[in-house]
């Protein structure tokens, strides 16, 4: 591999780098000084990504503090700040890596840093009075470290908590930084999910200056004092690919409005907590002017059988994803207008509810669909997808309570379509499905002689006395869904399996919660899937 370039070994090292786990990347980068120079980068992109807080992950905080320079550091000596185990100096510029700043994970990975070994033993004993001043202290250094010396931040993420309140104070003022032009003008994904009632509108309009090349913008809280500092963030991107917006209040109409500038490049669209009928013409306009949308996900958003709002269903005739969920009313002929307008495009489609004439309008118009989930599901309504969907691969059902599914596995492998490689069945924890294991194993006969690779089966607990549950545990979480008859069956069938009993049971670590023939968390496709499990095909797209 010595005649190979840089950009190249770059590409293969990057093949190695996992969500769960960096220690192939180690190894290579002990091969030689080569690869260790085009690995180390690799690695300090994203140190703060992992929510695993703990003293081991926060030793990169030390890492950065050597990196700063006297100049920085100097600022937290004479507050007493204890930087007696950093060096003075670092092999690489480690700061100048950095792709992904999450605030708020940077901030808990300085907490654990420099909690004492003390407090680390007692979680409940309380800090130093002066430790979140010194934290504080801490984090405008770095961030300060951050904006001079990383060229290219491409994701900046920013969640509300009380550890960093108030927001604004903390957060408004890093676009005033040395060197926060240049190292946030390319900035490429920014969240701000404020969860209290504060102004970010100088946040947003510092941003609408500097930050022209957002691709994914995501905004999970909007005030009255935003709305139209929002507006001009989102008019001022010149590619805007991917757009959030939720608010509970009616502050949404402003950057309602503005998604119309966006309208040639937005290709994912997400929209929550929104009372639609209140929107303007304009700003229902300008969602409708979104004709190369490719995703649209709506959660907990209503009245959208008002006859204004009615039109949206008919706008989007490139759409390969659709999610609807969160609400109590089922709107068939608003989701009807999607289906049939996406018609063959449609890919991906998510319903947290259903109606006969929605079950309807799939097997009519969502003909190459290949990814589903749907929530209870009757026997017809199972095997008239299996038999119009014919290019499904991925199929997610609650199935319902006590059903006796001898009879239902033998319709299911009759019809099963022949791409279909994944199949996860949620059932309930004490009156799940019934069937034999040789039911099971004709089922699993046929459909394996097509595409299927994976079976997964989870269990809901639908029973409102908490504590009548609580008091019987860990024994009321048993599963008795799969006999060892029917493992052998899975076993045989060379399938990936996984079932999970609903509960997680942390402090019984000897009860079994779940089953996985062979360990599929150790199988990297499924990883993913078992990663996402439980979440809608939208949250996949979002992730990735």
């Amino acid at each position: 591999m010595d005649g190979l370039s840089i950009e190249v070994l770059r590409e293969i090292f990057l093949y190695l780098k996992d969500d769960y786990s960096t220690g192939d990347l180690f190894s290579a980068l002990m091969v030689n000084r080569r690869w260790c120079k085009i690995i180390v980068p690799i690695l300090w992109e994203a140190p703060f990504n992992k929510q695993n807080y703990n003293k081991h992950q926060s030793k990169c905080i030390r890492t950065y503090l050597s990196n700063a320079g006297e100049k920085l550091t100097s600022v937290l000596t004479i507050h007493d700040v204890d930087l007696s185990s950093c060096s003075k100096g670092t092999i690489f510029d480690y700061a100048s890596y950095l792709r992904h700043l999450p605030l708020l994970e940077l901030f808990q990975y300085i907490k654990y840093y420099f909690l004492s070994p003390s407090m680390l033993a007692d979680p409940l004993k309380q800090p130093d009075d002066d430790s979140y001043f010194k934290n504080m202290l801490v984090f405008a250094v770095l961030c300060i470290l951050f904006t001079k010396h990383s060229t290219y931040i491409r994701t900046l993420r920013i969640v509300n908590d009380p550890d960093l309140h108030p927001l604004n104070i903390v957060v408004a003022k890093l676009l005033n930084l040395s060197g926060a032009t240049d190292s946030l003008s390319g900035l490429q994904y920014f969240q701000c999910h404020s969860l209290s009632k504060e102004d970010i509108s100088p946040l947003y309009k510092e941003m609408a200056g500097i930050c022209k090349s957002i691709i994914r913008l995501d905004i999970n809280s909007v005030i009255r004092s935003d709305e139209e500092a929002l507006s001009s963030l989102i008019k001022a991107q010149k590619n805007l690919k991917y757009l959030t917006i939720k608010s509970d209040e009616i502050n949404f109409i402003p950057a309602l409005e503005s998604i119309g500038s966006q309208s040639s490049s937005l290709i994912r669209l997400r929209l929550e907590s929104l009372f639609l009928d209140i929107a303007t013409d304009e700003a229902l306009n300008s969602i409708k002017s979104c004709k190369n949308l490719r995703s649209l996900i709506l959660r907990n958003c209503y009245e959208l059988e008002s006859p204004r709002v009615l039109e949206i269903s008919t706008s989007f005739p490139l759409l390969e994803e659709f999610y609807y969920g969160g609400c109590f009313e089922m709107p068939e002929e608003f989701i009807s207008g999607i289906l049939k307008t996406a018609n063959n495009n449609l890919r991906r489609l998510t319903l947290k509810d259903y109606t006969p004439g929605v079950i309807t309008a799939i097997i009519t118009y969502c003909k190459n669909i290949q990814e589903l989930y749907l929530l209870e599901l009757d026997e017809d309504d199972i095997l008239s997808i299996f038999r119009n969907c014919t290019q499904l691969k991925h199929f997610t059902f609650n199935g319902g309570e006590s059903v006796k599914a001898d009879d239902l596995f033998g319709k299911m492998a009759n019809c099963i379509p022949k791409t279909l490689e994944y199949l996860c069945i949620f059932m309930d924890l004490k009156e799940h499905w019934v069937f034999s294991s040789e039911a099971l194993k004709d089922f699993l006969d046929i459909a394996t002689g097509h595409s299927f690779k994976y079976l997964t089966v989870n269990h809901r607990d639908f029973i409102d006395d908490e504590e009548e549950i609580n008091s019987s545990l860990p024994d009321y979480a048993t599963m008795t869904t799969f006999s060892k008859e029917h493992l052998e069956v899975i076993k045989e069938s060379k399938i990936n399996f996984h079932t999970h009993c609903g509960y997680m049971l942390i402090e019984y670590p000897d009860f079994i919660t779940e089953i996985n023939i062979p360990d599929l968390r150790e199988t990297p496709l499924f990883r993913r899937w078992y990663h996402i499990l439980g979440q809608s095909w939208t949250e996949r797209l979002i992730d990735s």
